[in-house]
């Protein structure tokens, strides 16, 4: 089973570079960018296809996630 990257934008990262981090599925996926982020947008991998850009909305306490498409 392919293993899903999180590509998260640069601005979380110390060097600059965008920070990527294996996950098992997608769900965990998640859980990695919303821990790793407090606002901006990641990208969602699986081997060489781009399944989709993430981007985080909201507060603290309120923030939800869209989804966008490839």
């Amino acid at each position: 089973m392919t293993r899903i990257h999180v590509s998260i934008e640069e601005r979380c990262s110390s060097g600059g570079d965008p920070m990527i981090v294996d996950a098992l599925d997608v769900p965990t996926a998640l859980a990695i960018a919303d821990i790793n982020m407090q606002d901006g947008s990641a990208e969602l991998w699986e081997g060489e296809r781009r399944l989709g850009r993430l981007t985080k909305h909201g507060g603290d306490h309120a923030s939800f996630w869209e989804l966008g498409p490839n």
